[in-house]
Parts: C-alpha cells; structure tokens; sequence
C-alpha cells in the first residue's frame, strides 16, 4: 500500500470532531442552517479548514475562535455569553420573570377587588311575588 493511500484513509475520529465542531457554526450562506447539515460549496469549503486546522494541531477552542475572529459572533450556532451579545440570553429569562410577576399581581389586585366589593343592595319591594322569589335565590 502506498504512502498516498494511507494518508487519505479516512480517520472516523477526526470526522466526528470536524462535524462536532461544524454542528456549533452557521452555514454561511444558508440562514438558519448549521455547517455540519449544509451541502453548500461554501460549507464543504469551511469543513475543510476545519479538518486541516485540527491536522495541524490546533484545539477545538482554537478553530472557533479562528472562524468568530474572522468572521464575527454570528457565525456561531449559539451567541456568546460575554458582551453586548449576553442581552440575547438575558433578555428572555428577565421577560418571563416579568410576564410572570405581572400575572401574580394582575391575579392579586383581582382578587382583592372582588373581596372589597360591596354586595348590592337587597330590592324591596312590595310586590308578594317578587319578594318570596327574592328570597328563594337568597337561598338557592
């Protein structure tokens, strides 16, 4: 077997952690798709880099900073929790305290009304009829 043949044997190993890291960046070119899934040249283009990164010793920390530094945070699947980017992660966790805070206060104001609120004044009347009927919903 020649030495060619034994270096583009394919290594399972190194193809799970170039779609592990693949799976954690958008594709470039696709909106709302991950490397990993995308058929595109561009795609096949940066899995490549990938793979030749990680041959040339670099850790996986290291390929990501690579592609953010020279192309930006939005090239990552999940925004990074440092900076003006942490608003993303922050913004929906204070929404739903807020929205929930909202609803226990709405709830209790709700009920206090009901508890302060007068019972309205009896009818007096003096029809017959309209009196024993009066008095049998007073029971019921």
């Amino acid at each position: 077997m020649s030495r060619a043949a034994v270096a583009q044997a394919p290594d399972p190993l190194l193809d799970d952690r170039v779609h592990d890291l693949a799976k954690q960046m958008n594709c470039p070119t696709c909106a709302g798709r991950n490397l990993a899934d995308c058929p595109t040249d561009t795609c096949a283009q940066w899995k490549d880099e990938i793979r030749a990164q990680i041959e040339a010793g670099k850790s996986e920390r290291d390929v990501l900073n690579y592609f953010q530094d020279r192309f930006g945070p939005t090239v990552m699947q999940e925004p990074p929790r440092e900076g003006a980017l942490l608003l993303v992660w922050i913004a929906p966790v204070a929404g739903a305290i807020a929205l929930v805070s909202a609803g226990v206060w709405a709830a209790r104001r709700a009920s206090a009304r009901k508890r302060l609120s007068p019972m309205p004044p009896a009818i007096v009347s003096e029809d017959p009829y309209v009196a024993a009927l009066e008095e049998q919903v007073r029971q019921s």
